[in-house]
């Protein structure tokens, strides 16, 4: 893995082009893209926000908490957090409107990464991480949602990933699948190891992009579980209370650019040119497009008037 620290908006793009050129595209089983994570502080972990902050083991299961969350979310504006959406989907809106989820927020977008380690922390080098990710691998949707729904089947402290299997093979999200007859066919201790296996690898996950946010934003997701250990003396595994962060040596992860917290605001101007700003990415909030107008307006006078 590449750590390198830059010196201006150029040295950024070349470092970027030199990561993508690094990558496999054989037209066969890689192809290969990058993703990006821009953190205003590069001391900050990876680790999406319902994980965050959890400094005793005797707080409150990280899968109650979310079920509290999103059952409250769901009671109070059933007409936002409906029923019918798939557990991802939810996730996702969940996320876009400020509610912790286990989803980590990425973008497509090199420069969009770039404002967000820029845009905040002026006292703290930012990071924004580089990770690969093989296009060609095909997405398995029925665990993916799995581990998105995780709340309402891994109950309690812990749970046999057995159990959890058995639990959600009846899910629709299961049974439209493709895959639905050899997945089916697993006993539970198999669909167990299973659900084992496929937690090894990082989820970079689409979800529908409903909002114009989104769609500025080129946003991905990262889908977090929680963490698997074996469970007693058994060869079981289960889920446990905790959701681990991603290590920053993580194979999937292929660069590190760290931006010295004295080129922040300089960035933040040039990548205006770019179309890069505030007022862009979060262009379906009202608030902070005004809020921009204004700015732009205390700018031109040079800040010579106080508001």
């Amino acid at each position: 893995m590449a750590e390198r620290q830059i010196e201006n908006l150029l040295d950024f793009i070349q470092t970027i082009c030199e990561l993508d050129g690094k990558l496999i595209r054989n037209g066969a089983d890689k192809n290969e893209n990058l993703l990006f994570r821009g953190q205003s502080n590069m001391a900050y972990e990876l680790i999406p926000s319902l994980g965050r902050n959890r400094k005793f083991s005797v707080d409150i299961s990280i899968l109650d908490e979310e079920r509290n969350l999103i059952e409250m979310a769901k009671y109070k504006m059933p007409e936002i957090f409906h029923s019918d959406l798939l557990p991802l989907e939810l996730l996702a809106l969940l996320q876009h409107h400020g509610i912790p989820t286990r989803l980590l927020d990425v973008t497509e977008n090199a420069l969009v990464a770039l404002y967000f380690a820029c845009c905040s922390d002026n006292d703290k080098n930012g990071e924004v991480v580089a990770f690969k990710n093989n296009e060609t691998d095909v997405a398995n949707y029925p665990v993916i949602n799995a581990i998105a729904d995780s709340y309402r089947f891994a109950r309690g402290t812990f749970c046999t990933l057995s159990l959890f299997y058995g639990a959600v093979i009846s899910q629709p999200y299961f049974l439209e699948q493709k895959q639905i007859h050899e997945i089916c066919h697993k006993s539970s201790e198999s669909g167990g190891q299973w659900i084992k296996e496929c937690c090894e690898k990082l989820f970079f996950v689409y979800a529908p992009a409903r909002h114009l946010r989104q769609q500025m934003q080129r946003g991905r997701y990262i889908l977090f579980p929680n963490r698997i250990a074996p469970y007693g003396n058994s060869e079981e595994f289960c889920f446990e209370k905790v959701i681990d962060p991603i290590p920053k040596d993580h194979e999937k992860i292929c660069g590190r650019i760290i931006i010295p917290k004295e080129i922040k605001e300089k960035i933040i101007q040039e990548l205006r040119l770019f179309g890069i700003s505030r007022e862009i990415l979060f262009a379906d909030s009202v608030d902070i497009v005004c809020e921009e107008i204004t700015n732009s307006f205390k700018r031109k006078i040079r800040g010579d008037i106080q508001w």
